[in-house]
């Protein structure tokens, strides 16, 4: 988000990429703007946030320079959205389209941010942030009354609104797919699994390989975007 304000200022003049990530000895744009100084690490991230902004087509290169072409950036219509709506990818839309009483956005940047962080608990924050999301954006479909409206719906006095995360999918998928085909049932069923799955190895995770954690979150986002897009 940072990167797309840099772009953002006087977004009609192009802006060359070592320019917005600096050297060693001289502090780049985006430093500036977070009064910071990088680290090596920090610089090389900000290197590869450039490039996946560009594969999104929320930055694009304007190919005037004849020296560096491709190292001259303008930020596109679909990044000043991007910015204004807070989202940098097609689960962040999903999520805003949501509409949630929760800040779950907050909730996924807070994932990231534990990961980030140098917190010597940030795998425990990470995970509780992933649990957080799954269930307030299960809530946020499915509302306690209307699943419990249901014809066929049962009580679960194991959990605590008698309701499982398997009951919340499948009120939402139903409703969203009308009459489902065995086919539908056989994908709503894997879907409830691999969201279980997730919730239950983020409940787990203790002092857990920083890139498994990542893999696991990363699984938990493809999870609800299977469950949101469908």
């Amino acid at each position: 988000m940072a990167l797309l304000k840099v772009f953002a200022e006087n977004k009609e003049r192009s802006k060359n990429r070592f320019n917005i990530i600096g050297k060693p000895d001289q502090q780049g744009n985006l430093e500036y703007v977070l009064q910071a100084t990088f680290t090596d690490e920090e610089r090389a991230v900000t290197g590869e946030v450039l490039l996946e902004l560009q594969s999104r087509k929320l930055l694009i290169p304007t190919y005037a320079d004849m020296v560096s072409p491709g190292d001259w950036l303008v930020i596109t219509s679909k990044g000043e959205q991007a910015l204004k709506n807070e989202t940098i990818d097609e689960l962040d839309e999903l999520l805003v389209g949501l509409h949630s009483e929760y800040d779950l956005l907050g909730m996924r940047r807070g994932m990231y941010e534990a990961i980030a962080s140098k917190h010597t608990d940030w795998q425990r924050h990470a995970a509780a942030s992933g649990r957080e999301l799954v269930t307030k954006v299960l809530h946020t479909i499915s509302p306690d009354d209307l699943v419990r409206a249901q014809p066929d719906f049962l009580a679960n006095n194991t959990s605590q609104h008698n309701l499982t995360r398997k009951q919340r999918i499948k009120y939402f998928l139903s409703k969203k797919q009308g009459h489902a085909s065995e086919s539908d049932i056989s994908i709503i069923e894997s879907a409830n699994d691999l969201i279980e799955e997730c919730y239950s190895k983020l409940a787990a995770i203790t002092h857990t390989d920083k890139k498994e954690v990542e893999h696991l979150i990363k699984l938990t986002e493809d999870a609800l975007m299977f469950i949101l897009e469908r």
